[in-house]
């Protein structure tokens, strides 16, 4: 039967007094998770000095160099040999990352092959295998050779020009500034006069293309003056599309309002023998000075139909920042990344309707009256396209996984919320030594005793269709490796905060190790073995929630130094990261993304 999803609130007491509804946990507790689970071994038992390490695993499936993978696959091995006979698991690597559980020591397959797998569309991965002995984990073998494999198309979209900047693909840089010139790598944080963000101090994605260095962030350093500032992209052809889209991440700001003489512009250009200097410029967007650039100064995504241009070989894209007004009066810097140029052999984009490309602010013009402007994920890119409304699972589920949705209508998308019942919270003493991953990940203020309030996070899906992401490899810009921990982060999930009234008191993150299914919370008599994405396959099944237990570490607040009484605990999952304009995961509502409970210490 059906689960139904409440929102009320409950009064919880933390401290030495216990209720039913409340765990105890009086006695001090060690830091949990710092140390590895994997089998220690001393090597000094002659059995296990001459033990043999097994052989290297050999390809089965896919073949290497093999084209047209289906998305959703399998990677296989065939077995590797033991010359003691030993079981062996296997431990697997796509793009240098790991498919492994997340917590340390807890990695590997039982069997010769991970999946299904959620790959990407026409994306080339490589991947490589290692045995270990089952019994003793530390006796491994040589790692296989890396075999490659390309997926093949799926969807409406292919992909004409790709750069993250992470490698020079050729952009040119030009213009006739005196200075700002556009420069690839990583910016520093420069802020103005009214603690405003003028250069942001990371990329959208590791490196990009900035206005000007600014050694030692001196606002008004190296930005843009006394002219324009110009990058070209290398040459792309989109002869064989129907219509093409524009999306990329950009940063502009100005220092002062004024609506002539500033600008930041992005703009097609097509080959044209007949046009000045055989080109013919379709500008997609151009922010002034003026109050109506907004947002500003904030990573924002966004994405562009080519409409009324001709689509053939050696088209281009153009950045232009731009600084007319008296050098030194304004300050002016732009910053791009993620740049994408996407083509669409059968869909007409710039056509009202299904699937043209909208904007949301004004779906009327593509979507008409009957369709949504529409994000499409599982990652916010900025493209938006109309849709038909789509029913989400709401409060009300069907009584099996599968039938009919009868939720409010919307954007056919997940809709991640916060759960509030069930919850484990209490008050716990832990001991941090110094070389904790607690202190290295900044779960905690300083070493030795801590007074950390823990507390469990249940995220559910309750929209109307899955949180796909897939094997780590298809979006590596979400995870951060940890040393200490010795596998990948999901970064900027969730953040929680201890608040006496309006003010922050005490702040803590969640130091996810992936997204999965754990809680089937609209079925309860799911189980295990119905869950749908683990942590080397992450996604959130609709009806299932991720759950992080009060028990794990970093899952807490470091409460050391709040003075007893009553608080409020505020839990935020998928808000906009620190410098940017929207949610990294797209959601079909982001209005209930925060859950709120009192607390009280004592």
């Amino acid at each position: 039967m059906g689960a139904r999803l409440t929102r009320a609130g409950a009064w919880l007491v933390l401290g030495g007094s216990c209720g039913a509804a409340l765990g105890c946990h009086s006695s001090p507790g060690v830091e949990a998770g710092d140390g590895s689970s994997e089998s220690a071994t001393d090597g000094g038992d002659a059995s296990e000095s001459s033990n043999q390490a097994p052989s290297a695993p050999t390809l089965s499936s896919p073949s290497d160099g093999a084209s047209n993978v289906p998305v959703v696959a399998e990677l296989c091995w065939d077995p590797a040999q033991d010359p003691n006979g030993d079981e062996l698991g296997y431990r697997v690597w796509v793009d240098d990352v790991e498919l492994a559980n997340g917590e340390t020591g807890e990695y590997g397959f039982v069997g010769t092959c991970t999946g299904p797998l959620n790959l990407l569309s026409e994306r080339s991965y490589t991947w490589r295998a290692r045995a270990f002995e089952r019994d003793n984990p530390s006796v491994e073998s040589p790692d296989s050779e890396t075999w490659s494999f390309t997926t093949g198309w799926e969807g409406d979209a292919k992909v004409l020009f790709f750069d993250d900047f992470s490698r020079d693909l050729g952009w040119t840089v030009s213009g006739d500034a005196d200075t700002g010139a556009w420069i690839r790598g990583t910016p520093q944080q420069v802020y103005d006069v009214d603690a405003k963000l003028a250069q942001p101090g990371d990329c959208q994605v590791g490196e990009c293309y900035f206005t000007g260095d600014n050694p030692g962030g001196t606002l008004g350093q190296a930005d843009v003056d006394g002219g324009s500032v110009v990058l070209t992209s290398p040459p792309f052809d989109p002869s064989a599309a129907t219509s093409i889209s524009v999306s990329l991440a950009r940063f502009f700001y100005r220092s002062d309002l004024v609506p002539t003489g500033v600008s930041l512009e992005l703009a097609l250009l097509v080959p044209n023998p007949e046009a000045p200097d055989g080109v013919s410029v379709h500008v997609l967007e151009k922010l002034d000075g003026g109050a109506g650039a907004k947002p500003e100064n904030l990573w924002t995504s966004v994405a562009f139909a080519g409409c009324g241009i001709e689509l053939v070989p050696d088209t281009r894209l153009r950045i232009t920042a731009t600084d007319l007004v008296v050098p030194e009066a304004v300050v002016v810097e732009a910053a791009i990344d993620e740049v994408l140029v996407e083509g669409y052999p059968n869909t007409d984009v710039c056509s009202q309707g299904l699937g043209a490309l909208c904007d949301p602010n004004n779906p009327a013009p593509a979507c008409g009256a009957d369709l949504l402007c529409c994000p499409k994920g599982p990652v916010y890119d900025g493209v938006y396209r109309c849709d038909y409304p789509t029913p989400e699972l709401g409060d009300q589920p069907p009584l099996q996984p599968g039938g009919p949705l009868t939720g409010p209508l919307g954007c056919d998308a997940p809709d991640l919320t916060v759960l509030d019942w069930d919850l484990s919270v209490y008050t716990q003493l832990i001991w941090v030594d110094p070389g904790s991953c607690s202190l290295y990940e900044g779960c905690v203020d300083g070493e030795g005793w801590r007074r950390v309030l823990r507390f469990d996070t249940k995220t559910a899906n309750i929209g109307s269709r899955d949180l796909v992401l897939g094997i780590p490899a298809n979006h590596p810009d979400l995870y951060t490796y940890s040393p200490c921990h010795e596998h990948h982060h999901f970064d900027n999930y969730a953040a929680y905060y201890l608040l006496d009234g309006d003010d922050v008191v005490a702040a803590g993150h969640k130091q996810a190790f992936c997204l999965v299914d754990w809680e089937g919370w609209a079925w309860d008599f799911l189980g295990e073995e119905d869950r749908v994405y683990t942590c080397f396959n992450q996604g959130l099944t609709v009806g299932w929630s991720d759950t992080y237990g009060a028990h794990l570490d970093c899952q807490w607040i470091d409460v050391t130094d709040v003075p007893l009484g009553e608080y409020t605990l505020r839990m935020e999952v998928n808000l906009p990261p620190a410098g940017k304009a929207h949610s990294t995961l797209v959601e079909r509502r982001y209005d209930n993304n925060v859950l709120e409970i009192p607390v009280t210490l004592n």
